[in-house]
């Protein structure tokens, strides 16, 4: 990630744990982006995908935030549908899906972040945190 890419994550996790009233996992964060931009319609998620600002959110620092099955098989599905459209030529690596998703999110209304949130622990099979 560049500078900007981290400032993008953090910015996205405090979004989230302000309005989840807790003090959240930074893999919570990822799983929220990628589920969010999982929801999009498929050319909506296209779009995302292939937006310029992720070239200079992408950088050198390596980050690991933890994942889990449930977000490997977000990212798959995400990837089996950018596969299907002409436009996403090679297909996206897994580094600028996140952080399409992280701007995703970034512009996602707050009742749909909280929901997301909300469902969670329906997806992942895991307790929920205290939530909004």
């Amino acid at each position: 990630m560049s500078d900007e890419g981290i400032h993008l994550f953090l910015q996205c996790h405090c979004r989230l744990c302000h309005l989840a009233g807790d003090f959240l996992p930074y893999g919570t964060t990822l799983y929220i982006a990628v589920d969010l931009l999982h929801r999009c319609a498929a050319d909506d998620l296209i779009a995302e995908l292939l937006d310029p600002k992720l070239d200079r959110l992408g950088g050198r620092k390596v980050r690991h935030v933890g994942t889990s099955n449930t977000l490997s098989r977000l990212v798959d599905d995400i990837v089996q549908t950018a596969g299907r459209s002409e436009a996403v030529h090679p297909l996206p690596q897994v580094w600028r899906l996140y952080l399409s998703a992280l701007v995703h999110m970034q512009t996602t209304e707050d009742i749909k972040v909280i929901q997301c949130f909300r469902e969670m622990p329906l997806k992942t099979g895991r307790p929920s945190h205290r939530s909004p």
